[in-house]
């Protein structure tokens, strides 16, 4: 007969085979699948979370919780077990605030709104997509509500992306960081000095960017054995499991950053998910700390590796033989100014470090 703490195990690890399913429904819906087929696919991925609910919150979950809650495993502060023991009973409050129909909701209002999202994209027309972001609006309101909060509604969507965090908190490092960036942003707009930006907008065939990306994905520890690379309308990392890892981007044929370091950011959350542990596959000690810590993995590949001197001048020489064309007359000091252009921009995912 299995221990409490092993019959944790399996009902959780059965729990995350069901997300992992889902998670591949969820990437296939933003690559490959057809455009007819968004209403039956929120029908399916809306399913599976309301049945990934019932297997979190179950109550036999919660008595083995109980029960190991005073147990010598929990009491280790630095075993697996321990670890495990304790980050489940935080998940298992907060999931138990939730109603199966809100949880279910929010599944078919994600899913609906990223179709719609891609057609408003595709025809410029904000009015079509506004209805889904005020859905969606309304049941995070609703969730933040349930789960409840001290004193701001965020806090309780927060804990989600870094556990503990509360809103006053980011605001402070928000406000510090905006006194030093706007005027330094300032002062480099008005120092009359121009990158030579023209560079990256010269032709760049996506074929070619493609294989330079992977190149570079590859130099820099991404896994292809473990993961691929596909082209999405907006650029995601998609850990589906031990030993598949899932990363995206977008081709501009005119605009040289808009791929490549696209690619450097999700190769960078795709090797932190390759480096989490395959034995520990569903549980708290193979699963990512914070989402704060996946974006600084993928922030550090893009920018302070992607964007340094020293990357350039390894990869520079195969940029010029990958684009000929493109950069064959161009310096690698011009081309380093060009990728390190500081303007503001309406594009979050193709600002500057700056911005």
């Amino acid at each position: 007969m299995p221990s409490a703490f092993e019959e944790l195990c399996t009902l959780t690890r059965e729990a995350a085979l069901l997300e992992s399913i889902e998670a591949v429904l969820g990437w296939d819906e933003r690559t490959y699948m057809p455009p007819a087929a968004g209403e039956y696919r929120a029908e399916q991925m809306t399913y599976l979370s309301g049945l990934v609910h019932r297997r979190r919150t179950s109550p036999r979950l919660g008595e083995l919780l109980h029960e190991l809650a005073e147990s010598d495993l929990a009491r280790d502060p630095h075993s697996d077990a321990g670890a495990t023991i304790r980050e489940l009973q935080r998940q298992y409050a907060k999931r138990v605030k939730l109603p199966q129909k809100l949880v279910e909701e929010l599944t078919r209002a994600s899913v609906l709104g990223q179709q719609a999202w891609v057609l408003a994209r595709q025809d410029d027309d904000f009015a079509a997509f506004a209805p889904h972001v005020e859905k969606l609006f309304h049941l995070k309101r609703e969730q933040a509500a349930c789960l409840g909060y001290e004193q701001e509604p965020y806090d309780a969507l927060l804990d989600d992306f870094e556990p503990g965090a509360k809103t006053p908190e980011i605001a402070n490092v928000l406000a510090a960081l905006r006194s030093e960036l706007v005027p330094l942003v300032q002062g480099i707009m008005q120092s009359g000095r121009r990158a030579p930006v023209e560079i990256l907008e010269r032709e760049y065939p996506a074929h070619a960017q493609e294989a330079f990306g992977r190149a570079a994905a590859a130099a820099i520890g991404f896994d292809f054995t473990r993961g691929r690379l596909d082209i999405t309308h907006h650029p995601f990392c998609s850990g589906l499991g031990p030993h598949d890892c899932r990363i995206t981007t977008r081709y501009d044929e005119r605009f040289f950053n808009s791929a490549f370091f696209g690619i450097l950011h999700e190769a960078g959350h795709g090797i932190y998910d390759q480096g989490l542990r395959p034995d520990q596959f569903g549980l708290p000690p193979g699963t990512y700390v914070s989402l704060g810590i996946h974006e600084s993995q993928s922030r550090l590949w893009e920018n302070l590796v992607g964007r340094s001197r020293g990357f350039w001048q390894h990869f520079f020489p195969q940029l010029q033989g990958a684009f000929p064309t493109a950069v064959g007359d161009v310096t690698l000091d011009e081309f380093y100014w060009a990728i390190n252009h500081v303007a503001p921009s309406l594009i979050r995912v193709e600002a500057d470090e700056a911005t």
